[in-house]
């Protein structure tokens, strides 16, 4: 087992890292966000991120970090439950974005580490960031051969949104260069059609014949030019293929390759965001000081859909249990 001081919050607080190890994958998890730090597969680490911490505080892509009370939009950061309007901080326009400041901002607290797994958990109080009553959360990374497994458990005091993910930003050929090389098939007949702010707009057509169409693998931005800047696009997923990690039953979700590494994605949530890295390039270096380009990655957000709470989805109250599991298996070609 490897834990290692990463820096301190701008709160003060002192920051570690922690590895995870088995024979197939090395990952590296941070307290700061529970952030997913490093994932080597294949002799090449597959994730964004940077090698100083003072660089995560000043990113806006969310690079590897858990996000939450609701990650996505919110429209006009705000929604109503049992009569009540609650306000949000607007940080994507008019609308809120992965929770405001976010779990991705915070400390959290190690409760389990073995060589295989880590368990981090984060206290969310009630009125942090406009949410309503205490939350309780714990999200787990634990390594079953050539998988990263992903849970998450959270437990409100009372009635509040909950809708988690991770957002890793993947690129298999490691960084440096965009997705060109990716070929990606998503189980998913029909995504969330949305406006001009990305919110949606209450539509979920068919993917199939149309520029959202990865029925069949095909090439990520092969249809990205200068009329289409790329996808931020949550897909229904519609798979029946299913497969046991750790005694939980998850939908195939999605495929990614580059020819060598092939990394399949599996989850029990109803939805996949796939993010095409349309707004990367600036900012700090990448680790090993690689310049972060557009396109240079993509995210897999399995997720509910966005905007969910102003549909009355991913509601929780009191004794109520929020659980979402996520595996992103990664082997050789």
């Amino acid at each position: 087992m490897e834990k290692k001081y990463f820096g301190k919050l701008k709160s003060g607080e002192d920051i570690y890292n922690y590895t995870l190890k088995n024979d197939k994958l090395t990952v590296e998890i941070s307290e700061k966000g529970a952030t997913v730090i490093k994932f080597f597969a294949g002799g090449k680490d597959i994730v964004g991120g940077f090698d100083n911490i003072e660089d995560y505080f000043t990113d806006t892509s969310y690079q590897g970090a858990t996000v939450g009370r609701v990650a996505n939009r919110i429209k006009n950061a705000e929604f109503t439950i049992d009569g009540k309007t609650y306000h949000l901080p607007k940080n994507d326009g008019e609308n809120c974005l992965h929770g405001g400041s976010g779990f991705h901002s915070k400390k959290w607290t190690v409760t389990e580490y073995t060589d295989t797994k880590i368990s981090l958990n984060y206290f969310s109080k009630d009125g942090e960031d406009g949410f309503p009553n205490d939350l309780d959360v714990t999200v787990t990374y634990s390594l079953i051969s050539d998988a990263l497994k992903i849970s998450y458990r959270a437990v409100p005091a009372g009635v509040t949104p909950i809708a988690l993910t991770n957002h890793s930003y993947f690129n298999l050929d490691g960084f440096g260069d965009t997705v060109k090389s990716h070929i990606l098939t998503l189980y998913a007949d029909s995504f969330t059609e949305t406006d001009e702010n990305l919110i949606p707009n209450g539509k979920r057509p068919a993917v199939k014949g149309t520029k959202f169409d990865f029925l069949s693998p095909t090439p990520v931005l092969e249809r990205v030019d200068e009329t289409f800047s790329g996808y931020d696009n949550n897909y229904i997923l519609s798979s029946d293929q299913y497969a046991d990690f750790g005694g939980d039953k998850l939908r195939l979700c999605a495929e990614l390759t580059n020819g060598k590494l092939k990394m399949t994605v599996y989850t029990d949530q109803p939805g996949v965001q796939l993010y095409t890295g349309n707004f990367l390039g600036g900012g700090a270096n990448f680790k090993g000081g690689i310049k972060p380009v557009k396109h240079g990655a993509l995210c897999l957000e399995t997720q509910t859909e966005p905007n969910c709470v102003n549909d009355g989805i991913g509601i929780y109250r009191k004794g109520e249990v929020y659980t979402h599991n996520t595996v992103y298996k990664v082997e050789k070609v």
